[in-house]
Order: C-alpha cells, then structure tokens, then sequence
C-alpha cells in the first residue's frame, strides 16, 4: 500500500533496516547466553564489553536511580568554531561540502554496485559511516591523549598512568567491536573454529573495501602509539596486548579479503577518502591547535597613544609673566618695588608675605589696601 510514494518507501526501508540490525545483534547475544548461562549465572570469561551481557549492562535499568524533584537536563559543552572568525567558518563550509559531495559520489556508486536494491545499499551506506567513524575516534583519541601528555608535562604522576591504561582498554575494546561488524559485513566466520570453506560470499562493493583498507592502515598508527606509550609508562598489561593480538588478527584476514574482493571486482583499490595521518602528524596538529589557543587567550596588547607627551620645562619661579599658584606661594618676583615686605623689596617671602605687601608695594599693582588671596596669586606675575 503507497509503495508508490518515495517518502512511505523510504520509512518501510528504515524500518526494515533497524529490524534487521535488531535482530543481527539479538542473535549473538542470544547464542552466548545459551552457552555461558543468563545474567546473574554467567558464567564467560570475556573481559569488559566483549561479553555481550556485560556490555548490555552499561547502562542498567534494573536499579531505581529515583527521579528529580524538579526539570533537569543534560547540558553538552560542545567547542564550536567561532562564528565571528570568517576562516574558521569558511573552513566548516568547504569541509561540510567535501562531506555531501562524497557522500553523493559514494551512494551513487553503491546504488550502481547493488543495482539499485534500498536495503543493501543501506547497510553499505551504514557500513561506510561506521568506519569512518572508527578512524575518527582513533584519530580522536590519539589526538587528546598527546595533548594531555603536552598539558601535563613532567607532572604526570602514577595515578595518569593508570587512567590512561584505562583509556586504552576502553579505546582498544571499541574497536574491536566495531572491527566485528567490518569482518561480519565481509562474509566472514567469526563464530565457533574456522573451517575452509566456512565463509560466506563477499557481496561487498569496492567503496567498502577501499574504506576497510584505510580502517587497517588507520589502526597500525593507533595501535603503535599504544604499545609505545606502553613501553614509556612501563605497567604491563596482557589484556591490553592480548586484545590488540586479537583485533589485528581479525584486521589481516579482513586485508585478505579485501584484496580478494578487489581482484573479484576486476577493480583497482579507490582513492583514499581521506589522508593517512601519522602519530607524528596528530602531534604536530595538536601543538599547532595549543599555540592558537594560547595566542588567543593572550591579553591584546595595549593601544599606541601617538606617544607619550615628555614632560614640560620647570615654570619660572621668577621674571616677568603671570606666575602660578606654586610661584605665589613660593614667593616669586613681582614687577613693581615693595616696601615694608619682609626681607626687603624684591625679596622671595611666603604666602601671607605676597599677600600682605599688596598693601604696602608701590608702583604698579592693583592700588593700594589689602587684596585678596586671588589677587595676591594673580599679581605675582
């Protein structure tokens, strides 16, 4: 019913989609609770997420964690580029572009290969988005873990040590899952002993293939960072070596499928989708990102005023012209001749002398009898 309609053809395709992808992923976890026992009498040995029943309870719904007496909500501190900087937003604009323009190109090519079947170009469309994802988060967190390191410096103590063997569990256990659905999408057997002939047919396209490629390179840089950062902190950990042992296992038999394929295909590997950052690289990206972020958290310089104006010469204390306050004060010659003054005419004297030999000078001034201060200051030049 209204097949014929593009819109109601594309929710029944998703929906399809989703139901598959729920019952691909319901299926392992089913078969391993049939081997190892039901939560609460498991009895597997798979360490952190690789047990599917571990890895169902990272977020456990069995626990009342109670409500809020009030709203709340998750706030995300998300960095953005400033929108005020035209190069950063340039920058967004052409990356966004590049993104849709390769998008296009890929799902035209998928649509060609799957000869324009929705649900399998789907799950290559959701396949190519989970490996560029999983080269996002490697390049990710090899970028924040040297920028930690440049951060701390020689403070890091024991206790960074640990975290970060931690962090690399984590990292390295989410790949290994993500790598399970790349070799699973190859036709692969990945459960119970390998047997000749117990692969399934390979329907992948080269687009897929080319990615799984540059997944494989991503993850030889990723892996080389850990062991050597191991080898730096010097705490031994055999899960850590013994999952990536696994991943790259996984990785080399995943490479040799897709050489096959490529050879089945009578294709050559496609052009990267992006380039091949080395650990020197990311490095090299993260300075360059802190000597930015400290340029900018630098005070702005002070504004030039023109110049700062040098001081004038010292006022005149005596001579002709009108004396200041400080000259009235200090006593500086006047023009006319004062009798009476205290220390004879012409002679410096202090305020009080200035002001009383308004009354007794002679000679030009303002006349005769007692002036006031005002006067008194005025008349001095």
């Amino acid at each position: 019913k209204n097949k014929s309609e593009k819109m109601t053809e594309r929710k029944w395709t998703w929906y399809k989609m989703m139901k598959n992808n729920f019952k691909e992923n319901l299926a392992p976890y089913e078969r391993h609770i049939a081997e190892f026992g039901p939560p609460g009498n498991h009895t597997c040995t798979l360490l952190g997420k690789q047990c599917p029943v571990k890895a169902d309870k990272v977020i456990d719904y069995d626990n009342d964690y109670g409500y809020p007496d009030t709203a709340e909500y998750e706030i995300s501190e998300v960095k953005k580029a400033d929108v005020d900087d035209p190069g950063a937003k340039a920058m967004q604009e052409a990356l966004g572009l590049l993104r849709e323009k390769k998008a296009n190109e890929r799902g035209d090519l998928l649509k060609k290969h799957y000869k324009g079947k929705l649900l399998q170009v789907s799950k290559a469309n959701g396949s190519c988005e989970n490996m560029d994802e999983a080269m996002d988060r490697m390049e990710n967190h090899t970028m924040k873990w040297i920028g930690t390191l440049l951060e701390k410096g020689d403070k890091v103590v024991e206790a960074d040590q640990k975290k970060e063997v931690g962090l690399f569990t984590d990292a390295i256990n989410e790949l290994k899952l993500s790598t399970l659905d790349f070799a699973q999408r190859s036709g692969m057997q990945l459960s119970g002993k390998r047997t000749a002939g117990g692969d399934k047919v390979d329907i992948r396209s080269s687009v897929e293939g080319g990615l799984a490629e540059e997944v494989i390179e991503c993850s030889r840089e990723f892996f080389s960072y850990i062991r050597k950062r191991m080898g730096e902190i010097g705490i031994p950990d055999t899960r850590i070596t013994k999952t990536i042992e696994s991943i790259e296992q996984i990785l080399g038999d995943l490479h040799t499928k897709n050489l096959e394929l490529l050879k089945k295909l009578g294709v050559p590997r496609p052009n990267r989708s992006r380039k091949l950052k080395t650990n020197s690289d990311l490095k090299k990206e993260v300075e360059e990102k802190r000597k930015q972020a400290e340029d900018k958290d630098k005070p702005a310089a002070a504004e030039s005023t023109g110049g700062a104006r040098p001081p004038g010469p010292p006022m005149p204390r005596g001579g002709g012209g009108r004396g200041g306050l400080l000259d009235a004060i200090q006593g500086a010659k006047g023009r006319g001749r004062i009798g009476g003054a205290r220390g004879g005419g012409g002679g410096r004297g202090g305020l009080l002398d200035a002001i009383a030999a308004r009354g007794r000078g002679k000679g030009g001034g303002r006349g005769g009898g007692r002036a006031g201060l005002l006067d008194a200051i005025k008349a001095r030049g």
